[in-house]
């Protein structure tokens, strides 16, 4: 990928620099919201997000639905159990794994938070129209199942 003059390539010319850009750009925009209308930080507003949207969610299960490392997942979960808003139940297969899942009170505050995820995916998407938005929609679709048939086996057993 060198231009004409054999230069080394721009990073800026590479897919995934800008999406990681596009990406960083997104979360301090939603950080501020999230916080301002929310009161959540950001990585507890992946959190519920995830859990509401993804139910019984392990924690390693919730780190990669969030984006989030397993720590920050773990740190995220417990924060909103401290919070009343998720609460920890007991696998009835398996006594060492917990599944996070809304409380009643926890779902009026996801319900709050998707919109605001809402507000913030049409802000990101707003510069295109809606066959382009679909367009691209369906585009990542694509990239997003052919990079979860490249993925590598995990190396070690999930431990929650």
């Amino acid at each position: 990928m060198n231009d004409a003059a054999g230069q080394r390539p721009a990073l800026a010319r590479y897919f995934t620099y800008r999406l990681n850009t596009l990406t960083k750009l997104n979360d301090l925009a939603s950080q501020a919201l999230y916080l301002q209308e929310g009161g959540l930080a950001l990585s507890e507003s992946r959190a519920l997000a995830s859990i509401g949207s993804f139910p019984r969610l392990t924690v390693n299960q919730l780190a990669f639905e969030a984006n989030l490392d397993k720590g920050q997942a773990s740190r995220a979960a417990q924060a909103l159990v401290d919070k009343g808003l998720v609460q920890k139940v007991a696998s009835a297969h398996d006594g060492r794994s917990v599944f996070l899942e809304l409380t009643a009170d926890g779902l009026p505050v996801w319900q709050r938070l998707m919109r605001l995820v809402e507000q913030r995916n049409a802000a990101v998407t707003g510069c295109l129209s809606a066959a382009e938005q679909e367009q691209l929609l369906a585009l990542f679709e694509r990239m997003l199942a052919h990079a979860k048939a490249q993925r590598p086996p995990p190396t070690e057993a999930p431990a929650d």
